[in-house]
């Protein structure tokens, strides 16, 4: 269910019946079989009930047997249309259930030169930022007893340290990222968490990540069973290096993601929906996210590092379904492209959905491997399973054309044999066993062989 693929829209059946052809039918049988029984009735004997047997029961039953039969096949057809739009609408189903799939992001934290940078982009309160004129550098003190990183780890984390500190979150996983580091960020980070007195190191493992993270990361922790409590803390920490100048803005984020969220009274949760991670084709792609409906009314896109054959496709899907109408570019107000960006989006989305400016996409792309992913406070219905419809399948008329077929033996046996040769006991079981199993077996066969030829058909 990883892949973000639905089946195209499946063709309908040909439900039509020829309804005067079959009426038009039972006229002629019946009308033949009343002319045929007038012409050979007796003249000197009275006209019985007997008379209407071979004239118009046995005609319509012939008739009924034909028409069931023909039902038989034609249902055939239509089941095998209607288990294809089954078996499509069951992978939407499924992967609207996959999308809707979230993980709570408990708290967050950014860094930048800016003091509110989501507050300013949604022009909320101040200036939206322009890159020219974004400071570059996050100021920090000098200091003897503290290394640059653990400067950064102290102001990030402290305000989560509270959270941290609590029994809900204390046993963690981190993975740390830091631009142009090494191992040795895990023992700075360690200081840190032990300075602000946040979680003792013997209970958490710490991840040092030689690359930025992408959203890719958050995919298998979303699909974790939810019996078992998940912590993680992501920190994230883009800063240049001392001796060189970018255009770039340095920032920093961390994010404490859980499957088990305890909510604290008058705060707003904000929920995490499965990334779609690492597309080639956003055309392609991006309409199959959009259906699958993780959020259904995203206010705002949040994109960095996308090309033209990537931004495009994603404008033109959100507008063909009116989607996320202000779209931020965070390379343009920021300076050149960052992959500590797409981290930093998230937060400012995070941001835009605490300060009740509804859902929120984040799209990012990293060597032409596009990822998008949607936060809300609000968690998206999970769809009911898929059942079997009631539409129409060959084995009813089987039944019937059986039914109808041991009438009509019955009525030859009563208007052509001889009255003295009354049906034998093998002769009666005969006459009903063979009609039903013979029917029933072609209904059931046909059943299944459409069944197998839709699955087969459409993949399975």
């Amino acid at each position: 269910m990883k892949a973000w693929w639905l089946y195209p829209k499946q063709p309908d059946a040909d439900k039509d019946v020829p309804v005067a052809v079959i009426i038009v039918l039972y006229v002629v049988a019946t009308g033949a079989g009343l002319l045929i029984r007038a012409l050979t009735w007796p003249e000197k004997e009275h006209v019985t009930g007997i008379f209407f047997v071979p004239s118009v029961i046995l005609p319509i039953c012939l008739v009924s047997v034909l028409v069931y039969t023909a039902f038989m096949f034609h249902n055939a057809s239509i089941h095998y249309f209607e288990t294809r739009k089954f078996i499509a609408k069951e992978r939407e189903i499924n992967l609207q259930t996959y999308a809707r799939k979230n993980i709570a992001i408990a708290s967050w934290s950014a860094i930048t030169p800016l003091e509110h940078p989501a507050l300013n982009m949604l022009k909320l309160e101040g200036e939206f930022p322009l890159a020219p004129k974004t400071p570059v550098k996050i100021q920090l003190e000098a200091s003897f007893d503290q290394t640059r990183n653990e400067q950064i780890f102290n102001r990030l984390l402290a305000p989560m340290a509270e959270k941290l500190k609590g029994n809900n979150y204390r046993v963690l996983e981190i993975v740390v990222w830091v631009c142009g580091g090494n191992e040795a960020c895990v023992d700075e980070l360690k200081r840190s968490l032990e300075r602000l007195g946040v979680v003792p190191t013997n209970t958490c493992n710490i991840e040092y990540s030689t690359e930025c993270p992408d959203y890719s990361l958050i995919n298998k922790w979303v699909n974790l069973s939810d019996y078992r409590v998940e912590n993680r803390l992501i920190v994230i920490v883009d800063l240049h290096e001392e001796d060189r100048e970018s255009k770039r803005m340095e920032n920093a984020s961390a994010y404490l993601l859980t499957n088990h969220y305890v909510r604290v009274e008058g705060e707003k949760p904000v929920y995490m929906y499965q990334p779609m991670a690492g597309v080639a084709d956003v055309e392609e792609k991006m309409p199959v996210y959009l259906e699958a409906g993780s959020v259904l009314t995203p206010k705002t896109l949040w994109h960095t590092g996308l090309s033209r054959t990537e931004k495009y496709p994603l404008m033109q899907a959100l507008d063909e379904r009116g989607l996320a109408a202000a779209r931020l570019d965070v390379d343009a107000s920021f300076g050149e492209k960052s992959v500590g960006y797409r981290w930093l989006a998230l937060a400012m989305a995070a941001d835009a959905v605490k300060y009740a400016q509804g859902e929120q996409l984040v799209a990012s792309s990293e060597k032409n491997k596009f990822s998008i992913t949607a936060l809300s406070s609000q968690k998206t219905s999970i769809p009911a399973n898929l059942e079997w419809g009631n539409w129409s399948n060959p084995i009813m008329p089987s039944v019937m054309a059986a039914f109808f077929c041991v009438v009509s033996l019955f009525a030859y046996h009563i208007s052509f044999s001889d009255k003295n040769d009354p049906l034998s006991l093998l002769g009666l079981i005969a006459s009903i066993f063979i009609p039903f199993v013979g029917f029933i077996s072609t209904g059931c066969l046909a059943f299944f062989l459409k069944t197998n030829e839709a699955y087969r058909e459409m993949g399975y």
